[in-house]
């Protein structure tokens, strides 16, 4: 062993230490720049669950569904065909993206 190890080992030692110190840092940074988006990533979770139960559900949404159609039959039947027709531009949205990846 040469007489310089012991001062590379030091050397070592510090920068690791600076690098654990800034890594403190940065990760303080990232958890109050991430506080700002939190709201959202709440309510996103809360879709995500309404999503959970609607499709784990579906008879009471068919139930639902049934209810408002006896109830307003002319709003439900414009909803319906409102609704029809975003199903309808979705898949041709789909069918024109996934024709344009092809392409590529």
């Amino acid at each position: 062993m040469s007489a310089n190890e012991p001062g590379r080992a030091e050397q070592l030692a510090r920068r690791r230490a600076l690098l654990v110190q800034r890594s403190g840092q940065l990760r303080g940074q990232v958890v109050e720049q991430l506080q700002v988006v939190e709201p959202v990533w709440m309510w996103a979770d809360r879709l995500q669950d309404a999503w959970r139960w609607l499709r784990a559900n579906p008879l009471a949404v068919a139930g639902a569904a049934l209810t408002v159609a006896v109830w307003r039959p002319r709003r439900s039947l414009g909803l319906a065909l409102k609704a029809w027709s975003a199903w309808r531009m979705l898949q041709r949205a789909r069918s024109l993206g996934s024709a344009a990846s092809r392409l590529l």
